[in-house]
């Protein structure tokens, strides 16, 4: 099977799970789950018409990583309070560290000319940590701006859920940097 096929079939159910929530919400009456799966959906489809636009900018991966990303923790976590159970908001995180540096490699590639990659091997990994780790913090400060202006409760924890959900994404960041050095590394060897 092709990879966009692969790449449809997650759209289609995606979109399908999306559908079967909001129907689900509407029976409920829970009008706070209906909007944010509405505004949820409607930035999901922004970025795949964005990518199909752009020519894959992102990368098919990327895009469908984010996807099944923001389905999890919009519909997963804020809707069904999936982050009730110990350690889903620690997944959420640490797999949030990975897609900091997936964006940060193709921000990198986009600006760079593919010869130059090589040599500058350390630099890249600097570069995908502290991008994906800068992210993490405007994150933080994003969900303490929900909380002290909007009433939210992103921050249950204060101070401790704070640094702990950066301590995950730092673990992300850590696992996928060492992924790409070898990875880039080994591309290396191959060419020479």
């Amino acid at each position: 099977m092709k990879k966009q096929n692969i790449f449809s079939i997650i759209h289609i159910t995606i979109y399908l799970i999306y559908a079967s929530c909001i129907v689900y919400f509407v029976t409920v009456r829970n009008f706070r789950s209906i909007i944010v799966s509405i505004l949820s959906l409607i930035g999901i489809i922004i970025l795949i018409i964005l990518n199909k636009k752009y020519k894959h900018l992102f990368g098919n991966l990327l895009v469908n990583t984010l996807i099944i990303f923001i389905a999890i923790s919009i519909l997963g976590g804020t809707c069904f309070d999936f982050y009730r159970f110990n350690h889903f908001d620690d997944v959420l995180h640490i797999t949030s560290g990975f897609i900091g540096c997936m964006v940060a490699r193709i921000l990198f590639y986009f600006s760079q000319n593919e010869t130059d990659i090589p040599r500058k091997r350390i630099f890249f990994v600097i570069y995908m940590f502290m991008f994906s780790m800068g992210i993490a913090s405007i994150w933080e400060l994003i969900e303490f701006g929900l909380d002290r202006y909007l009433g939210f409760d992103c921050q249950a924890g204060g101070l401790t859920d704070t640094m702990f959900d950066i301590l995950d994404c730092l673990i992300g960041s850590v696992i996928a940097t060492i992924y790409y050095y070898f990875k880039i590394r080994k591309a290396e060897n191959i060419k020479r």
